[in-house]
């Protein structure tokens, strides 16, 4: 079977999302969060700041900053296990980034950003107050078709949401 190319489709989705959803200027994609670790903080540069938070720190794939509200968005084109655990871990970091000390007291949204059909991380979505936006744009199924059915079906889609 000849390997698949490579096809960064994530953040095309994504600006796709925001574009016709947000009105200009209200959204950043690839956002930083958290406070560096003060302990850490005094022993490097800021080159070596920078770097370290690139790779060990955390980075949400976008924030919408509306005048009544703060949206976290986590995207999954493909089931990725996690990504409703990063949205959770997202907004406390958010309320520990010093850049956004000004919207701290603002409603902050959390927003699982998807093509797929998954109803049972759907319900655990919301079990954790996540909103959950089915986004399918037509192109988004020739990526997903290149994929075998496993991968691009949510993870679970056959089984039950267990009864409360």
């Amino acid at each position: 079977m000849a390997r698949r190319k490579y096809r960064n489709v994530h953040e095309t989705y994504l600006a796709e999302f925001l574009g016709v959803t947000f009105p200009p200027g209200t959204w950043k994609t690839n956002v930083r969060l958290g406070k560096f670790s003060d302990r850490l903080y005094a022993q490097l540069t800021e080159a070596e700041r920078r770097a370290v938070l690139g790779v060990f720190g955390a980075s949400a794939d976008a924030i919408v900053l509306l005048k009544d509200k703060t949206i976290i968005i986590e995207c999954m084109i493909r089931h990725e296990p996690g990504a409703l655990e990063d949205l959770i871990k997202y907004k406390l970091l958010f309320l520990e980034t010093e850049e956004y000390r000004n919207r701290w007291n603002l409603p902050i949204e959390l927003v699982l950003l998807t093509p797929l059909d998954a109803p049972f991380y759907f319900k655990m979505a919301e079990m954790f107050g996540i909103k959950v936006v089915q986004y399918h744009p037509a192109w988004i199924d020739e990526y997903l078709n290149s994929y075998p059915r496993r991968f691009r079906r949510g993870k679970l889609s056959a089984v039950e949401f267990p009864e409360q």
